[in-house]
């Protein structure tokens, strides 16, 4: 759920009203303004359903303190119908304006209308630059799925220095785009100032692995086991499987049969059998034929055996 302004617009200062609406209106809303300021939503509501204004100020400047009465109730039908009617004032200051664009686009972000929502945002940043009004907008884009877009305005807010949030959305963005290179890069960036966080080194090896850069993918999640920093048994099996996939069964096989030796990992049927093909892999072929023998005799697997009798017979033996 969006967070939804809480914005008094100014109601509050009555030498602003003074200019707009009626000594008489101004002693109306002070009630209501009271009643607001101190959280009490639904009681002001109620109470600023029966005032009478009598200008098009007056009917502006009730349309916008229901607009964000009904918003902060969760009433966002309600809301949207109100801010509209707000907007369609001409005559407001841009500080006010500002305000009124940002609630529309919270409200409409509220209801899932993302277009409806960036287009708000947009109208509001061309009238004042707004770093964390751009992180929303960011996130708007990815909900949309300009992810072009979500990239390229995160990408900016980053330049200006460090944001998690606008990071987490580039990284999103980039991986929805399958820029897996580019998005890996950003997960690296995310590790560096989160090292703990194993999130991120996971993300980062599987954006390696997808980008085709397993010799990166395979350096990070050996480090990640060193430091603890994932779940010790799922990474040494991912890591095992690595090995292989990158042209190195021996390594991995040695690995596998460390790991199971330690209790690092099961010694299980499909630890044993893993750990056969690793051998066959690296051509080593009497561990292969053991660990075959040792999945037919433990787990009673006759096709464990039969291989392990196909590759005697290649051997000559």
């Amino acid at each position: 759920m969006l967070r939804i302004w809480i914005c008094l617009l100014a109601l509050a200062s009555h030498a602003c009203l003074a200019m707009e609406v009626s000594p008489h209106f101004s002693r109306q809303l002070d009630p209501v303004l009271k009643l607001y300021q101190s959280g009490q939503w639904q009681q002001a509501q109620n109470k600023a359903s029966g005032l009478t204004p009598h200008s098009e100020a007056e009917r502006a400047w009730l349309a916008q303190l229901q607009a964000s009465l009904a918003a902060n109730l969760q009433q966002t039908a309600q809301a949207s119908r109100y801010v509209e009617q707000a907007l369609a004032y001409k005559e407001w200051p841009e500080q006010q304006q500002l305000q009124l664009l940002r609630l529309r686009g919270d409200i409409q972000a509220q209801q899932a209308n993302w277009s409806g929502a960036i287009a708000s945002y947009k109208a509001a940043l061309a009238l004042k630059q707004d770093d964390a009004l751009r992180l929303r907008l960011a996130g708007l884009y990815y909900q949309n799925k300009q992810y072009g877009d979500a990239a390229s305005q995160s990408e900016q807010l980053l330049k200006k220095g460090w944001q998690k949030q606008a990071a987490i959305i580039r990284l999103s963005a980039l991986t929805a785009q399958q820029r897996y290179g580019v998005a890996a890069d950003q997960a690296a960036e995310l590790i560096r100032r989160e090292p703990t966080e194993s999130k991120w080194w996971q993300q980062a090896v599987s954006l390696n692995l997808s980008a085709k850069r397993g010799d990166q993918a395979l350096a990070l999640l050996q480090t990640a086991i060193d430091k603890k920093r994932m779940d010790d048994r799922s990474a040494r099996n991912q890591l095992i499987r690595l090995y292989a996939w990158q042209g190195l069964p021996y390594r991995g096989a040695r690995l596998l049969e460390a790991a199971m030796a330690k209790g690092q990992m099961q010694q299980s049927a499909e630890n044993r059998q893993l750990l056969a093909q690793l051998w066959e892999g690296a051509r080593e072929w009497s561990q292969a034929v053991a660990s075959w023998q040792v999945l037919a005799n433990q787990y009673g697997q006759p096709k464990a055996a039969m291989r392990a009798a196909e590759l005697l017979l290649q051997q000559g033996k």
